[in-house]
């Protein structure tokens, strides 16, 4: 495909569904054909790929219908859309399992009844709960409790700019503030740090922030996922351990003068 701009055509993006449908032998539900949609779906695809290059076994959970269910919104309970189980057995036996959604809502750390939604959720359970109590009426919000929660990243079809870097460091305060202050449960730990992925490619001004940000937090910021180079950051698996996981800071350095 012919570059001109940072921007991937839909029919680009249901190639790489079908592949990614191929691959797990699953047919797919209809989803949207907005192209951030699109672009959400392709980074939820990465980190699938993340988690199977660092060794995961993967298994698709939940079909509807027998198809591949998208949650391509922050409506909707997650007993109703697919998902993955990632597997890793260590030399001792022991599993680790995680879950890997899409569009989950995910408890604050800091209050019972405050939620946000990132677009990617990493989890360790499949069981997610239930409240009556978040709307005004008594519909159903389900949602990945705080001590359940992994992991997150943002998936952003912008081109990266101040406020938007600045303010997902907000979000991981109110998510993840573990990943803020420093508190590193487990310096061996290979899931990924919070991550903030972009399908522009950042400027002189933002490489700067990116560069303060992952130097003083756990956390990645990924520009330009539109293109094999971008994306490469993210599941190359030799490139993997330059990225921010829960227990280290990223490894990219400085790599921007001025």
């Amino acid at each position: 495909m012919k570059k001109t701009t940072p921007f991937k055509s839909a029919a680009a993006f249901e190639t790489e569904m079908t592949s990614f449908a191929n691959k797990f032998k699953v047919i797919l539900a209809e989803h949207s054909k907005r192209i951030s949609d699109y672009f959400e779906i392709s980074c939820y695809h990465l980190i699938i790929r993340y988690y199977e290059n660092i060794g995961y076994q993967l298994e698709v959970q939940n079909l509807r219908g027998g198809k591949y269910r998208y949650k391509c919104s922050p409506i909707g309970l997650l007993r109703n859309f697919s998902y993955f189980k990632a597997t890793k057995t260590d030399k001792q036996g022991q599993a680790d399992t995680v879950y890997l959604y899409h569009n989950a809502t995910v408890q604050s750390s800091f209050d019972d009844k405050v939620f946000t939604t990132p677009d990617i959720v990493v989890s360790k359970t499949d069981t997610p709960r239930e409240s009556t109590d978040y709307y005004l009426t008594k519909k159903k919000m389900s949602y990945i409790s705080k001590e359940n929660l992994i992991t997150f990243c943002e998936a952003k079809h912008l081109m990266p700019f101040p406020e938007l870097m600045v303010g997902f460091i907000g979000t991981v305060m109110e998510l993840k503030p573990s990943c803020i202050n420093g508190t590193v449960e487990d310096p061996n730990t290979e899931h990924i740090a919070p991550s903030l992925m972009m399908s522009g490619t950042f400027s002189k001004p933002t490489k700067r922030i990116r560069e303060s940000l992952e130097q003083r937090y756990y956390v990645n910021l990924f520009d330009n996922l539109f293109d094999s180079a971008g994306e490469s950051c993210v599941v190359s698996k030799t490139r993997i351990g330059e990225n921010a996981t829960l227990g280290r800071k990223s490894k990219r350095g400085i790599s921007f003068h001025v």
